[in-house]
């Protein structure tokens, strides 16, 4: 029987109730968050396991494992990461000490607006007089606005699997030991964001100097 080590729940209410971002500020890569439980001993481990499959959402908030070849591409990174630090992966999650989990979620905000009208105030481009004396007070022109932007967040969560109980019928609470959150725009362009995602990866590892065994 599989475990799903994530919080999806808390993903998918940080992506929704995030603010709208100012696009004048972002650049191209990911913001990229972590955190670690300063009590764990990453050092004595020294196997893992991590699926063959990202976690993310399909319609209706249904659960779907994404494992086509640019996931695999994407695991091979971690398990690359993983292997630099010492760790060796294993098939069986019975044998691994730690257990690694990637979620994606990809989520769309449509934002619809009305610009100009008025001659003056917060929804207007141009303030009275710019075009002249004749376009003063009384011009009162004005037109729909709509756009939408794309955000692809990354979580990956690494547990403990050494206090997991022998009777794999037992439900327990495992701790998380290290999170990583990654979040940015998307482009229309799929290799693309396959970079910034693969970028982001990386850059959680290279934050995170504690994840290595002795």
């Amino acid at each position: 029987m599989k475990k799903v080590f994530v919080f999806l729940a808390g993903i998918l209410l940080f992506t929704s109730c995030e603010k709208d971002p100012d696009m004048s500020e972002l650049d191209s890569d990911f913001t990229v968050y972590t955190q670690y439980d300063e009590a764990a001993n990453f050092a004595s481990a020294s196997t893992y396991y991590l699926p063959d499959s990202i976690l993310t959402t399909g319609s209706g908030m249904k659960a779907v494992y994404w494992k086509d070849d640019n996931a695999q591409s994407l695991l091979a990174q971690v398990a690359s990461e993983m292997a630099l630090r010492g760790y060796v992966r294993t098939e069986e999650k019975a044998e691994a000490d730690l257990g690694l989990q990637l979620t994606y979620v990809e989520s769309t905000t449509q934002v619809s607006g009305w610009v100009g009208g008025s001659g003056w105030g917060w929804d207007s481009w141009w303030y009275p007089g710019f075009w002249g004396p004749y376009y003063g007070m009384g011009w009162s022109y004005g037109f729909p606005v709509s756009y939408s932007y794309s955000t692809g967040s990354m979580v990956m969560e690494m547990v403990d699997l050494r206090n997991t109980p022998a009777d794999t019928t037992e439900q327990v609470q495992l701790p998380v030991i290290w999170q990583a959150v990654s979040s940015g725009l998307l482009s229309g362009n799929a290799h693309l964001n396959l970079t910034l995602v693969g970028r982001a990866i990386d850059q959680a590892f290279t934050q995170s100097s504690y994840i290595k065994k002795d």
